[in-house]
């Protein structure tokens, strides 16, 4: 997953404009110690994270949602179209003397959270999904790793007595398995966190009653009466330029100066790497 500061683009915003935390990309094992970074650089400023994603790990996507909640932020499905420079653009000197690296639009046309991605949005203070956004859930996929080895020892006889002299490995195949059926201990885990984040067990029984295999979209009036959201609400709430005009402004709306400096605060993004399905990793060597 990939996160960013965003300042909004829209034309007559400036010079009091909101800002976010564009999350987009599947979840892997490094996505919370990422998000930590970021929001370590931002301070106290509590910037609302707008997340487009796949879905991924799960163990991720619980200290994820844990660390959304113990800064207090608000979280929304959405994507973040830049404007000029965008993350991973190099040598880009459009933003130069704006006050901030990445400017864009947030939309949730087309936007999706997938998979273990639900879990994540769990920990908001204020959760959305607008009516354009697209949330999913389905059973976990549990990868079990084993590795089975022989090996060919070397011995040598001297007067009488064995001494081992070498011992390699000739093969090592992997053994592992994927299972796609919830354990009673995931089960738990799962049912203690949404009560955690305050929300009900409907989120928990849509995903044990869908294959792995498949997606089923959950409604944004099903979303209400689980609390997996908190209002109707879009993505609009958080992002919308004319919020900054309200008195007092939101707390992620900031005033910058003309020919401010870059802010310092940029991008954070993780390797490439392969998006996968809501999986839970356990790792179990053998030997034989």
């Amino acid at each position: 997953m990939r996160f960013a500061v965003v300042r909004s683009s829209a034309p007559g915003c400036e010079p009091s404009c909101p800002e976010w935390i564009s999350a987009e990309g599947a979840i892997e094992a490094g996505t919370p110690a990422q998000l930590k970074r970021i929001l370590k650089k931002l301070g106290r400023r509590k910037l609302p994270i707008i997340v487009n994603s796949p879905g991924g790990n799960v163990d991720a996507a619980l200290q994820i949602g844990r660390i959304i909640r113990k800064n207090k932020l608000d979280i929304a499905v959405g994507t973040t179209k830049f404007s000029d420079c965008w993350p991973g653009m190099k040598d880009c000197r459009a933003n130069d003397g704006k006050g901030a690296a990445y400017f864009g639009i947030a939309s949730d046309g087309g936007a999706m959270c997938n998979s273990a991605c639900p879990l994540m949005l769990a920990g908001g203070v204020g959760r959305v999904v607008g009516g354009w956004a697209h949330l999913g859930v389905h059973q976990i996929t549990t990868t079990h790793f084993r590795t089975k080895r022989q090996y060919r020892t070397t011995y040598r006889v001297v007067r009488g007595k064995k001494y081992k002299i070498t011992t390699e490995t000739v093969t090592q195949d992997n053994v592992g398995y994927k299972t796609y059926e919830m354990s009673k201990a995931l089960e738990r885990r799962l049912s203690a966190y949404l009560r955690e984040m305050g929300v009900g067990r409907g989120v928990l029984d849509r995903m044990k009653a869908t294959p792995a295999s498949d997606i089923r979209q959950i409604s944004l009036a099903d979303m209400l009466t689980m609390k997996l959201v908190t209002s109707r609400d879009s993505l609009d709430i958080l992002t919308l330029a004319g919020i900054c005009r309200r008195s007092p402004a939101p707390r992620n709306c900031r005033e910058i100066p003309a020919n401010a400096k870059p802010a310092k605060v940029a991008a954070i993004e993780a390797k490439a790497g392969p998006s996968q399905p809501a999986q839970v990793p356990l790792s179990q060597p053998a030997k034989a």
